[in-house]
């Protein structure tokens, strides 16, 4: 298969496809890339073909002016129109938000969405905070930027951001903050009533970690309250990070989730 499609705003939106099997759509989170995925789809591949796209502004698809999540929804309903059927979608983070508002516009039989970053309480970071963040991007100090975004937005203790300085995907994800920090308004615009997705026909998977921070949690139990076909796993003693801390556990319960009803 070709490894782009272009979206409705001419957008070219690439992706890695890995394995063998029925298609199943890889949606990063903030920050993300398709290879940022790989303990994931290394232990999918075997049965599904991962299709990892890379969301516009991350580098490896393209981008465009008038940047919107309804731009990103299209972007992955571009996907699922070249690689399906199955249009199965897989979403972390605010990868998952991005999936989310997909199926609201196409069909989707089978979508699995990890710890959304939705506003259920409200404002995930501060104006005061997100225009500090604009400001550093603006000025190209996109390494402060990142840093506030973690510790004001994503709620990352200090000793944990000074941890993850020393770690060599710091640079990549520094190279990523223009793209991240323009996300944060998008969340911040989104309805804090969730009851819009209610309207989502498809059989869809909830994840979480038990370690994760109070607002995702809470953000799954209000999607939980209102997906009409939905159910929910939480992989014990992983935080946010659960498919790459875990993608044994996590892959396993996704490949369950996508044989259920193959006898049917």
């Amino acid at each position: 298969m070709p490894n782009q499609a272009t979206s409705t705003d001419g957008t070219v939106i690439r992706w890695l496809a890995t394995g063998s099997g029925p298609s199943l759509v890889l949606v990063h989170g903030g920050l993300g890339h398709p290879t940022r995925l790989a303990p994931l789809v290394a232990h999918l591949a075997s049965t599904v073909t991962c299709v990892a796209i890379g969301r516009r502004g991350y580098g490896f698809s393209d981008d465009s002016p008038g940047y919107s999540y309804e731009r990103e929804y299209e972007d992955v309903c571009a996907v699922l129109d070249e690689v399906g059927p199955p249009r199965w979608v897989w979403g972390t983070s605010s990868g998952a938000i991005v999936a989310l508002g997909a199926a609201l516009l196409t069909d989707v039989e089978k979508l699995i969405v990890v710890e959304p970053p939705l506003p259920v309480n409200g404002a995930i970071i501060s104006e005061a905070h997100r225009a500090e963040m604009e400001a550093a991007v603006g000025r190209g100090d996109l390494e402060t930027a990142l840093v506030i975004g973690l510790r004001e937005g994503v709620k990352v203790p200090p000793a944990e951001i000074e941890a993850r300085r020393a770690q060599p995907a710091w640079s990549e994800q520094v190279s990523r903050t223009s793209a991240w920090v323009r996300e944060f308004a998008c969340i911040d615009q989104l309805p804090s009533d969730v009851t819009r997705y209610g309207a989502i026909s498809a059989d869809t998977l909830l994840m979480w970690g038990t370690a994760t921070q109070t607002h995702h949690r809470r953000a799954i139990e209000e999607l939980e309250r209102v997906l009409p076909k939905s159910r929910t796993i939480a992989v014990e003693g992983h935080g946010h990070a659960s498919p790459v801390t875990a993608p044994a556990e996590s892959a396993a319960a996704i490949l369950t989730f996508l044989r259920e009803g193959e006898a049917n």
